[in-house]
């Protein structure tokens, strides 16, 4: 890497970027350092090394030097949804519907094709979920360390790195239209990118996530929209915790990163404990992350968006839906009992004629009403985030109120709550230093991830400031891990349950 007039301030932040150690929640994380070391080219390699010669929990390193299909069978063969449940195809799905998706014709026939299809789903699941088993390091080896068609499983397990590759969003073959989702109606899809669930020390580090070749505008144009078949890029979940996302890309994505998915789950209380920093969000609608829940950590991330992309066009309330009903999109949502600090973000947002930018896409409240903005820009410019977050979570107040009393139903604990920005201290927690030049933020689209670049640093003359005080720099932070190694589970062993990141259709814009 070829230095050129850094500040030593600059140089550390760089040195974090590149650091063998996470820093944050995830800090403690360290895979499977001194571990059995393996190079796989198939599915199957991969399945394989998971189980590392039946010590599944063992420690292991699994270099991924060529693409990898999770609808790949043993033999090479990639499964179709024809070939999973013969007689299905989504082209008869899809003619079961009234021309505008409206109604569903609840033939003989059609009522045939959903059984194949609520038939195939578990199909799916089996073959696409891969489990990630304890102590591991899933790193790529170069450009061609893409994983594609495969969800990622992190769940029940402790101690997992996944670096440097590229994931590409699995498609669900069996994905649901459902006309009363929303006001118009909306396609329901399964099947995370990268899911953690119920898991321990997790560093997710300099990766490419995103729809791949296969995004939302390659699909049909059916029911006034795009047929969506992802579901997220990275959802972290079910008292997940002590989790550092860091210098990775995402995008050309919806629905991207869920932390906490549901309102009910009150398990997840204390848990949920999230970094993620470095990271660049190109043309993601929303979910940046939306927290539930958590003590979430979001600083020196770039964010960039369009009112006007084909596929992934980003509407807000102020700038097009103008009302609480239809899920609009943002970078930053505040869920229940979630607690959000925000540090020198890069937030941009790019509109025309007919749809013009607006900076609520900032941050937008679910019910969330602790957050805390420190230094980070729109567009360039400096806005008070914090009062744009408290007016969020008013509208929402009033807004639930006033759908319960249409529905008759009792309204939930937090609209009596308080707006605060008195958030956690990430310091107390953990050492980190965050940078204070926004244009070294900008300039994370031209190096992140690393791999994708040539890895010079570029001129910047803005000072950087340490935000605490710290001995040594960020690449020096202890990484004993946690011993939590009670999973049995094998790679083999693969739990076919599907995660529903809502809890109903009905409420989808309070669950979004």
């Amino acid at each position: 890497m070829k230095f050129s007039k850094l500040n030593f301030g600059l140089l550390l932040a760089v040195a974090a970027a590149n650091a063998a150690s996470p820093i944050g929640w995830g800090k403690n994380t360290t895979g499977g350092e001194g571990g059995v070391e393996y190079h796989v080219n198939s599915y199957k390699e991969l399945k394989d090394a998971l189980d590392n010669n039946g010590n599944p929990n063992g420690k292991k390193i699994i270099y991924i030097e060529s693409p990898i299909n999770g609808a790949e069978d043993d033999n090479g063969h990639i499964l179709t949804a024809e070939e999973l449940v013969p007689g299905f195809t989504f082209q008869k799905y899809l003619d079961c519907f009234t021309e505008d998706g409206s109604e569903w014709l609840n033939t003989d026939e059609c009522n045939k094709i959903d059984e194949l299809r609520l038939k195939g789903a578990p199909l799916q699941a089996a073959q696409i979920m891969v489990r990630i088993t304890p102590n591991t390091t899933l790193i790529g080896t170069g450009d061609d360390s893409r994983l594609e068609e495969m969800s990622i499983q992190v769940k029940e397990t402790e101690n997992v790195i996944i670096k440097n590759l590229s994931v590409e969003a699995p498609n669900d073959l069996f994905a649901e239209w459902d006309p009363t989702d929303g006001i118009h109606g909306s396609w329901n899809a399964e099947y995370d990118a990268i899911v953690v669930h119920n898991s321990t020390n997790v560093w997710i580090d300099n990766c490419y996530l995103s729809d791949g070749a296969k995004g939302v505008d390659t699909t049909q144009f059916v029911f006034g929209k795009y047929i969506e078949l992802h579901d997220g890029l990275l959802d972290i979940v079910n008292s997940a915790d002590y989790v550092t996302v860091s210098n990775n890309r995402f995008e050309n994505h919806q629905k991207t990163s869920l932390i906490g998915n549901s309102d009910s789950r009150t398990t997840d209380r204390d848990h949920l404990k999230v970094t993620i920093f470095n990271n660049v969000f190109v043309n993601c609608n929303e979910r940046l992350p939306r927290v539930r829940f958590g003590k979430v950590h979001v600083f020196n991330n770039y964010y960039y968006a369009e009112t006007f992309n084909p596929g992934y066009p980003s509407l807000t309330v102020d700038n097009y839906f103008h009302d609480d009903l239809a899920n609009p999109q943002y970078f930053i949502g505040l869920g229940v009992y979630s607690d959000v600090l925000s540090e020198y973000n890069s937030f941009n947002y790019v509109g025309n004629d007919e749809i013009p930018a607006t900076d609520d896409i900032v941050v937008y409240s679910y019910g969330g009403y602790t957050f805390h903005d420190e230094g980070s820009e729109f567009n360039g410019k400096n806005l008070d985030f914090d009062k744009m977050a408290e007016e969020s979570f008013k509208l929402k107040v009033k807004t639930k109120i006033e759908q319960n009393a249409i529905k008759g139903k009792a309204n939930p604990a937090w609209i009596n709550e308080t707006f605060t920005t008195e958030t956690f201290v990430p310091s107390e927690y953990y050492d980190y230093e965050v940078v204070k030049s926004i244009d070294y933020v900008n300039d994370l689209i031209n190096r992140v991830p690393t791999w994708m670049f040539d890895n010079e640093v570029p001129e910047v003359t803005a000072p950087v400031e340490k935000e605490t005080e710290v001995e040594g720099n960020c690449s020096e932070v202890e990484v004993e891990a946690e011993d939590d190694s009670n999973n049995e589970d094998s790679a083999v062993d693969v739990d076919v349950e599907v995660e529903n990141d809502e809890d109903s259709a009905v409420d989808s814009a309070e669950e979004n």
